[in-house]
C-alpha cells in the first residue's frame, strides 16, 4: 500500500516558488507569500490514492495542485448520478469554498483522489481569509482569478446550449445511477429517441446519432433495456 506523505512548510524548504507559480498567487509580494507558506503544509499522494473519502472534505482547507492533478467527484445523494472534474497542474481546488465559508453539509457528497501523482501545498481556509482580508494584492488576485472560472463556466454553458448531442449527453446524465451491488453506473431504462430529443430539445437523429457515438467511443454500451456507462468521467466531459 503507498504511503501518503503529509508534512508542514520548512523553514529550508519554502514553498513560495510553487505557489507563485499557481495563478491566484502569482506576482504577490514576497511577505505575503511568507505568510501563506507559514499556514500551509505540503501532501504528495500517488495516482489513484484518496485525498478526501466522500463526506470527509469540511472547506477548512483548500489545495493548490503544484504537479499532477486531482479527480473531483461530486454525487447527487438523492438519485446516485456523478459529477466528475479534473483539478489539473497549476488548479486550485477549494478557493471559492474557503472564501465563501458555506454550509459544511454542502460538502458531504464530495470525494478527492489523486488523477496522477500529486504534489500538492495544502493551505488553512479560516487563516488565509484573514491573510486576505488585510492584503489587497492577495483579494486582488483572488477576485481575478475566480472571475475568470465563473467565465469559463458561462461560456463552456453558452456552448452546451449551442451543441445538440451535449444536451442529448446532459440527459443522460440525468438518467444515470450507480448499481449499489456491482457499482456499475447505468441507466436502468433508456428512454427511447423521441423521448430523449423532446427532453434534450433536438431532433430525433440528433439524439439517436449521439447515442451511437458513446457506443462507438466505449464511453457506453447497451444492456437491454439500458445502457451501461463504462466511462463515467467521458462522459461528464462530452455533456459539460
Amino acid at each position: 500500500m503507498t504511503v501518503v506523505s503529509i508534512r508542514p512548510a520548512q523553514k529550508d524548504e519554502p514553498q513560495t516558488p510553487a505557489l507563485s507559480s499557481i495563478a491566484p498567487f502569482a506576482d504577490l509580494p514576497e511577505a505575503v507569500l511568507s505568510l501563506l507558506n507559514k499556514n500551509s503544509e505540503t501532501r504528495f499522494y500517488s495516482a489513484g490514492e484518496t485525498v478526501f473519502s466522500l463526506g470527509q472534505y469540511d472547506g477548512a482547507e483548500f489545495l493548490a495542485v503544484v504537479s499532477g492533478a486531482l479527480r473531483i467527484s461530486l454525487t447527487d445523494g438523492a438519485t446516485g448520478a456523478m459529477l466528475i472534474e479534473e483539478t489539473p497542474e497549476g488548479g486550485v481546488f477549494g478557493l471559492e469554498i474557503a472564501m465563501a465559508d458555506p454550509d459544511p453539509s454542502m460538502f458531504q457528497q464530495i470525494a478527492v483522489t489523486a488523477e496522477k501523482d500529486c504534489n500538492l501545498v495544502v493551505i488553512d481556509a479560516a487563516e488565509f481569509k484573514s491573510i486576505a482580508a488585510n492584503r489587497p494584492s492577495l483579494m486582488r488576485n483572488i477576485a481575478v482569478y475566480l472571475a475568470e472560472q465563473l467565465v469559463a463556466q458561462r461560456f463552456r454553458a453558452m456552448g452546451a446550449h449551442a451543441a445538440p448531442e451535449q444536451r442529448v449527453y446532459a440527459v443522460l446524465l440525468e438518467c444515470v445511477a450507480r448499481d449499489p451491488l456491482s457499482g456499475v453506473w447505468r441507466i436502468e431504462k433508456m428512454p427511447k429517441h423521441r423521448e430523449l430529443a423532446d427532453r434534450a430539445g433536438v431532433d430525433e437523429a440528433s439524439a439517436a446519432g449521439a447515442v451511437a457515438s458513446l457506443i462507438q467511443e466505449g464511453v457506453a454500451q447497451r444492456d437491454y433495456p439500458g445502457l451501461v456507462i463504462n466511462d463515467m468521467s467521458r462522459l461528464n466531459t462530452l455533456a459539460s
